[in-house]
């Protein structure tokens, strides 16, 4: 299933990306997912899209539970999804929510460049050094990209709060938006709800804070996600990304590495029956269980790979492009066995 891009004079040709991947020969159904996206229909718009594309395929392409016969294994229908780009979100944001233990859905995600954190724009996880490492010359497009992200978000979403949804920046299900949510523009209309919850709140302040301070940063802590109340399993991932973008790459970066303490910490939950144990707690383990934890961290990188070229590396109709899209779907379809 694949979940590629739209965007504006950085389109990476999805047609082209949807036809090399049925060129691989993949012995299981390839579905390209269109949704709308365009300043005329904005987040949550493509959400909504996608989700509705995902029932479709759970409603006409998973096969269909027969009666279980004793003593016969039943195998609950897999499904990997792809996206680069905005459509990279997307697919992160699908496989995040829909991997339900004993339930057909989502074991695996290929993603190119995902755009994953609407909020944190700045490139603040991202390391200065990346671009003093990148080829010369490619500064200016990298520059360009995160100059286009950056004008795109003001055209695509309506209001902040739409872009701190988890739903649209899938990384704030992992950890939080490490900031407050703006206020909306001015020229952003709002409903009478949202005017008397605003009238409110400016009401409470100012009987409750007469002396106003300066506003402390707030820092961006991991999130116990996903819950083991909600039922799911965290799929495996494959991120790519290009060191020319200093943007993208921090945010898959920094998305792998929560996805690996995640793994981490449900990997625990199911041993010891909560989060993580913290770093004391391990001190006084024995050395065959601290093993298990060093074990564990393995595992997680396994299930949560990424891998950086010296360019954009983005699923492009060029020689290295078509090498990503068949590494990509080498892996998809070892983990769909």
């Amino acid at each position: 299933m694949a979940l590629l891009p739209w965007m504006p004079r950085i389109e990476s040709q999805p047609t082209t990306v949807f036809a090399q991947l049925r060129e691989q020969g993949l012995p299981f159904p390839i579905v390209q997912l269109n949704y709308r996206l365009s300043p005329s229909q904005p987040f949550p718009t493509p959400v909504h899209d996608v989700l509705r594309g995902y029932d479709w395929i759970k409603e006409h392409l998973f096969p269909k539970r027969a009666l279980a016969l004793p003593g016969r294994p039943q195998r609950n229908a897999r499904l990997a999804v792809c996206g680069e780009l905005l459509g990279g979100g997307l697919a992160a944001m699908l496989a995040l929510t829909e991997c339900r233990v004993g339930q057909p859905g989502i074991v695996a995600a290929a993603l190119s460049n995902p755009m994953v954190d609407w909020v944190d724009l700045n490139g603040e996880s991202a390391k200065t050094e990346r671009m003093a490492s990148a080829p010369i010359g490619s500064n200016a497009a990298a520059n360009a990209l995160s100059t286009e992200i950056q004008s795109l978000r003001s055209k695509l979403f309506r209001k902040p709060e739409h872009y701190f949804d988890p739903f649209a920046s899938p990384m704030l299900f992992l950890r939080s938006a490490g900031g407050a949510i703006p206020s909306a523009p001015p020229d952003v209309p709002i409903d009478d709800m949202e005017h008397l919850t605003q009238l409110n709140r400016e009401e409470f302040r100012s009987v409750t804070e007469p002396v106003q301070e300066e506003a402390k940063p707030l820092r961006k802590t991991s999130k116990r996600y996903p819950s083991p109340l909600l039922g799911l399993r965290l799929p495996a991932f494959h991120i790519h990304a290009g060191k020319s973008s200093s943007l993208l790459s921090g945010q898959a970066e920094e998305f792998v590495l929560r996805l690996r303490q995640a793994h981490v910490r449900q990997a625990g939950e199911q041993d010891f029956g909560r989060k993580v144990l913290d770093e004391d707690e391990i001190d006084d383990m024995s050395e065959s269980e601290k093993s298990e934890i060093a074990q564990r961290e393995v595992e997680a990188r396994k299930k949560a790979q990424l891998s950086v070229s010296q360019d954009l590396g983005l699923w492009d109709s060029s020689a290295e492009g078509r090498a990503r899209v068949a590494e990509m779907a080498r892996w998809v379809s070892d983990a769909l066995r």
